[in-house]
């Protein structure tokens, strides 16, 4: 990390630090209820300009690659999102309060809707869930995620009519998705 990127993340680390959030340099997270919540600074190629991304990862299913929950990080989390487009890493004080304004705004918004999870698997429609909680991947792949938080939750129906939408919604050339969204079906009592 460059002196100008170490400059901006000293900057934003205490915004972060005041909503809960712990880490340093390029990387914060906080664990509240069911969740871990990732916020990633990632450099682009070119190195001038960056990415905030936003990672959530609901401690009771896999993490993207079985990754250990103490080793995380945004990429593995199921559910991701990035806050607004490329940002200079040589912000001006306005494109500064506009960073922090976005990325307070779209972390409230996406992992508060994230903690609604439990209650929706209980109550919504698969496409009511799908249309929810489809943030940054496929609906194909959104389905086994969903599909396993509804069986390990206990709702069995539910999770055998997302992995089946799952199964429509893959491509044939999908073959480890498929492979995964049978063996939660497999899983499921009969």
């Amino acid at each position: 990390v460059s002196r100008v990127n170490r400059q901006l993340l000293k900057q934003i680390a205490p915004s972060l630090r005041a909503r809960g959030f712990r880490g340093s340099g390029q990387t914060y997270r906080a664990t509240e209820g069911d969740f871990v919540f990732i916020i990633n600074f990632q450099s682009s190629r070119w190195g001038d300009v960056f990415y905030v991304n936003l990672g959530a990862q609901p401690t009771f299913i896999p993490s993207e690659g079985d990754v250990e929950l103490a080793r995380l990080r945004e990429h593995h989390c199921v559910f991701r999102e990035r806050v607004g487009g490329e940002w200079p890493w040589q912000l001006s004080e306005e494109q500064f309060t506009t960073l922090e304004r976005q990325l307070s705004s779209a972390q409230a918004a996406f992992f508060g809707n994230l903690q609604t999870l439990r209650s929706s698997l209980a109550v919504d429609s698969p496409d009511s869930l799908l249309t929810k909680f489809t943030t940054f991947s496929t609906e194909a792949r959104a389905s086994l995620h969903l599909a396993r938080a509804a069986a390990k939750l206990g709702h069995s129906a539910k999770a055998r009519a997302l992995a089946e939408r799952g199964i429509e919604l893959a491509g044939k050339s999908a073959t480890l998705l498929l492979a995964d969204l049978q063996r939660v079906l497999d899983d499921l009592p009969h």
